[in-house]
């Protein structure tokens, strides 16, 4: 599996898959740290097409977003739909992550 990205001047997009379960954590995992060897400083994760996110998915932000912002970078999260935004507040996501309407909501608050 990998990844779509695309590039808004500095602020790297990355379009999240359908699903998130256990099946495919360990490979959006191993596409995400691929990533992160460019060593950006702003990624937007674009969750308009993920229709369900399990405690799998959930790990893997958290430590992609850790290993971000252990080298001074920013993420945030955009177009959540219901049901995942759901399991966010549930989890207590929506306090730890930068959450927003749009990709283009996102890249003017990281400027």
């Amino acid at each position: 599996m990998a990844l779509e990205i695309t590039t808004v001047d500095d602020i790297s997009i990355i379009q999240m898959p359908g699903r998130m379960d256990a099946n495919n954590a360990p490979c959006i995992e191993a596409d995400l740290k691929a990533i992160l060897v460019k060593s950006p400083k702003k990624l937007v994760l674009d969750f308009s097409e993920t229709e369900y996110i399990a405690s799998a998915g959930l790990k893997v932000l958290l430590l992609i977003t850790r290993d971000l912002m252990k080298s001074g970078g920013k993420v945030t999260l955009v177009a959540l739909r219901p049901v995942v935004n759901k399991v966010f507040e549930m989890a207590g996501f929506t306090s730890i992550f930068s959450i927003c309407v749009s990709q283009e909501e996102a890249v003017q608050k990281m400027k």
